[in-house]
C-alpha cells in the first residue's frame, strides 16, 4: 500500500454449483456466469479497477478459464493466481508475496452489482478501523430500501440487523495465522446459529434474541484468532447482493434489466 491504495484479491476459484449445472450452465464456476452480456467476474473486476482506493488487483481463478474468457486481458487485473483446493487455500494463494504489513481487500466475485463508489466507501471505513481482520457487513435498512426483493440471512444485534458483505479486509501477515478458524467461519457463514456456536454455545440463544452487541463478538473473535478483529458496518447494499443460487441469478437479471 505504498501509494496509499489497497491491493485487492478477487476470489473466483472453486467449481460450479449443482443447481447451475442442472440448469444447463457450463462454465468454470459461478464467477463466469453472465448477467446480460457480461460475466459477474468482469463486473467485479471493473468495479475494482474503477475504485480510487484500489491499486493492484489479483484475481484468484483458474488461469485457463480466465484466458478463455478474456484472452488474457490484463486491463481487468494485474495478476492471475491459480486457486487452492478450497476457499481458504485460494485466499492464501492470493496473499502470496504481499508485504505482511499491508491490509488487503478480499472481494467475492458473486456480487455483480458492486460499484467503485461502494468499494471506496468500504475502504474509507477500513482506514478508520485499525484491525488485522475486518469483516464487512451491511445494515438491513438501506439494503431493504434499495433491494427489498433480494433475500439474505440476517443477524439481529444490539446495534441493528446485518447481513454479511462480499468484501472484507485482512492484514497480509495475519492471513496464515487465522487460516484454520477462517475455514470454520467460511463453512458456517450462511448460518447465524453455526456462526454463534463457533464463538460460544451460549451465544446461539442470545444472538437469536438480539441480545449480543458487535463489541462482544469482536472481543470473542480476538480471543479465538489471536489477532484484532472488527466488524466493518456499511450502508452500501451493492456490497451484499450476491449470487448463491439459481434464483438469485434470476433476481439480479431482473434488477439489471429494470
Amino acid at each position: 500500500m505504498a501509494d496509499g491504495r489497497f491491493t485487492a484479491v478477487a476470489l473466483a476459484g472453486g467449481e460450479l454449483e449443482e443447481d447451475f449445472r442442472d440448469a444447463g450452465y457450463d462454465v468454470a464456476n459461478k464467477a463466469y456466469l453472465r448477467i446480460g452480456p457480461t460475466t459477474m467476474l468482469e463486473r467485479v473486476l471493473r468495479a475494482l479497477r474503477g475504485a480510487t482506493s484500489v491499486g493492484r488487483i489479483r484475481c484468484v481463478t483458474q488461469p485457463e478459464a480466465y484466458a478463455a474468457e478474456f484472452a488474457d486481458d490484463r486491463s481487468l487485473c494485474d495478476d492471475v493466481v491459480a486457486p487452492g483446493t478450497d476457499l481458504i487455500d485460494s485466499l492464501l494463494a492470493g496473499f502470496a508475496g504481499i508485504d505482511e504489513t499491508d491490509t488487503v481487500l478480499v472481494v467475492a466475485t458473486d456480487v455483480p452489482l458492486v460499484t467503485p463508489a461502494a468499494l471506496d466507501a468500504f475502504s474509507r471505513r477500513v482506514r478508520a478501523t485499525p484491525c488485522d481482520l475486518g469483516y464487512g457487513c451491511v445494515r438491513r435498512e438501506p439494503h431493504v430500501a434499495a433491494y427489498p426483493q433480494v433475500r439474505h440471512t440476517w443477524v439481529r444485534l444490539r446495534e441493528g440487523t446485518f447481513c454479511g458483505a462480499g468484501v472484507s479486509a485482512i492484514r497480509a501477515g495475519a492471513a496464515t495465522r487465522v487460516a484454520s478458524i477462517l475455514r470454520d467461519f467460511a463453512a458456517a457463514r450462511k448460518s447465524p446459529a453455526r456462526l454463534a456456536s463457533l464463538f460460544s454455545p451460549f451465544l446461539v440463544v442470545r444472538v437469536a434474541l438480539g441480545l449480543v452487541g458487535i463489541g462482544e463478538l469482536e472481543r470473542r473473535a480476538d480471543e479465538l484468532t489471536g489477532v484484532v478483529c472488527r466488524g466493518i458496518a456499511c450502508d452500501e447494499p451493492e456490497l451484499a447482493v450476491n449470487v448463491d443460487r439459481l434464483e438469485d441469478l434470476r433476481e439480479i437479471e431482473r434488477i439489471v434489466r429494470g
